[in-house]
């Protein structure tokens, strides 16, 4: 590979990484707007909005499972994007939180990209893999399941409210003038 090859590559491993970052965030902001349209009340941003992903995938399906307007079916469905919610999230965990690096030992028309990272409890780093293939997978599965994950919420507003669209405006954005 030569330099400009490698710049080109280093460049596109970059953008998206950037991508796959801004995915993520969107598929974490979603699974806050369910965690809190789930728990039914409106103190639920004192614990929900801003926990990590894993803490708020489970409390989804610890509250799905008690929750009297999700069906069995609708739970196991639930479970299944949730898993693959937290498989996803561990995939990016390994890109975000990894320290990138070219293999040293590649031959330079063969580099070859790699994370190391060090987890709790282990002495040793773990290596991984970097490839463009890879994180365009991720985007593309994390583009899904954020797709999986709106529908579920959108289905759970829809029956809860009987069947119409409640729309809530930001503060001071309404068309309607103020009384005051």
């Amino acid at each position: 590979m030569t330099s400009s090859q490698s710049d080109q590559h280093e460049r596109a491993m970059y953008e998206l990484l950037g991508r796959m970052v801004s995915t993520a965030a969107h598929l974490e902001l979603q699974l806050q707007m369910l965690a809190t349209r789930l728990v039914e009340t409106p103190y639920a941003a004192h614990w929900v909005n801003g926990q990590n992903s894993s803490m708020v995938i489970k409390l989804i399906g610890d509250v799905a499972k008690e929750h009297p307007g999700v069906s069995p079916e609708q739970l196991t469905e639930l479970q299944v994007t949730l898993t693959e919610c937290s498989r996803l999230f561990s995939r990016r965990h390994g890109y975000v939180h990894g320290a990138w690096s070219v293999a040293g030992a590649a031959p330079e028309e063969s580099a070859a990209w790699q994370t190391m990272r060090f987890t709790r409890g282990k002495q040793r780093p773990t290596f991984a893999p970097l490839s463009l293939d890879d994180l365009a997978d991720l985007i593309r599965r994390l583009d899904e399941v954020m797709t999986e994950v709106m529908a579920w919420l959108i289905g759970h507003i829809k029956a809860t409210s009987g069947d119409r669209l409640v729309i809530v405006e930001p503060e001071g954005e309404s068309d309607t003038p103020n009384s005051d």
